[in-house]
């Protein structure tokens, strides 16, 4: 930039020479401010578009540096810290673009976004490839990787995706029996328990299928039993009162009166939050920690702007009494009535 500053200098310098007798009074001020309009824009274009050409190169260094290893392999070199995220995704990016069309490509590319927990972008990825390949069987597909991955933002594109599927063929089998299982990994087992009766009546009455679905419904089915007494339940009393539209998440949190790391977590959708919600075992965070063994603990709810899980200013929370302890099946009620400093 210094340089073409001094570039600037040097054309004013040379404006005075040449049309110092040429101009005088206020045409000689015009002239000078004409040039030196001119010679900045000049200057800056020609700065910028070194700029973009620097870009440009470095670009396609980059490329032509991990051109010769697969998606996979640039993943790991991401992991193992020999390119930076920046450079991976770049490189990502100029790929798919290049071949926009290619089914495979995009798939590949949603699960190295689902790898680095990317899952937004990894939604974005899997919709360009249903647009290369539409299709029921590749959103059953992508909702498995999105239920392989496991968190709760991944289960919800899961659900989404089956849900296309469902809507457009109410009795694909494949979609009944993924969206059975994803609300069974989510601990909904009444949920999978319906989908997977429904598609119970297109197997063969004693074939091996039917069976095996047979199975999953009585291991739901316990399952739901023992849900009705291993948790305990949180409600929030004062919903009407809130405006939830300025929240992306809702956090209940079993927390220790000393402070630290809280015992159990659990995020859900702010539209979820007029039912009521059910901590379990499962929830809880700290290895080796028994949810029914905490002792002076607090049930907190608490309202995220961003959906993070950290508390950040203008966030706003309840919570109980400090509780000596808490035991199954026992019931409590929360007011948001505060706010994080």
């Amino acid at each position: 930039m210094l340089v073409w500053l001094a570039l600037i200098l040097v054309v004013l310098v040379w404006a005075a020479w040449l049309f110092g007798q040429v101009f005088t009074g206020r045409y000689r001020v015009f002239a000078y401010i004409t040039l030196l309009v001119a010679a900045g824009v000049s200057s800056l274009s020609l700065y910028y578009h070194q700029g973009a050409h620097q870009e440009l190169k470095a670009a396609a260094e980059l490329h032509q540096r991990l051109s010769g290893f697969n998606l996979k392999q640039l993943a790991n070199k991401a992991d193992q810290k020999e390119i930076t995220i920046q450079e991976l995704l770049a490189e990502l990016r100029l790929r798919t673009e290049s071949d926009p069309n290619s089914f495979e490509k995009w798939r590949e590319l949603g699960n190295i976004f689902l790898r680095f927990g990317e899952v937004a972008k990894a939604d974005q990825a899997f919709t360009r490839a249903v647009t290369a390949k539409p299709g029921s069987e590749s959103r059953i597909e992508f909702a498995r990787y999105f239920m392989d991955q496991g968190s709760p933002e991944a289960f919800e594109n899961a659900e989404r995706h089956i849900n296309i599927v469902l809507m457009n063929e109410p009795n694909h089998e494949g979609a009944l029996l993924m969206q059975g299982i994803n609300h069974f990994k989510q601990q909904e087992y009444q949920a999978a328990i319906d989908y997977w009766q429904q598609l119970l009546q297109y197997r063969e009455q004693g074939s091996d299928s039917h069976q095996l679905i047979s199975k999953q419904i009585e291991q739901a089915k316990r399952q739901l039993k023992l849900q009705e007494l291993n948790h305990i339940t949180v409600v929030v009393d004062n919903i009407d009162s809130l405006l939830l539209t300025r929240y992306k998440k809702a956090f209940f949190l079993v927390r220790k009166e000393q402070g630290g790391p809280p015992v159990a977590v659990k995020s859900i959708e702010v539209s979820k939050l007029n039912t009521p919600q059910k901590l379990t075992p499962s929830n809880v965070m700290l290895p080796g920690v028994s949810l029914w063994d905490s002792k002076n603990v607090y049930i907190q709810v608490r309202l995220s702007q961003s959906g993070l899980a950290q508390p950040e200013p203008g966030d706003r929370f309840g919570q109980t009494s400090l509780l000596e302890s808490i035991t199954p099946s026992e019931n409590f009620h929360v007011e948001i009535t505060e706010t994080v400093e």
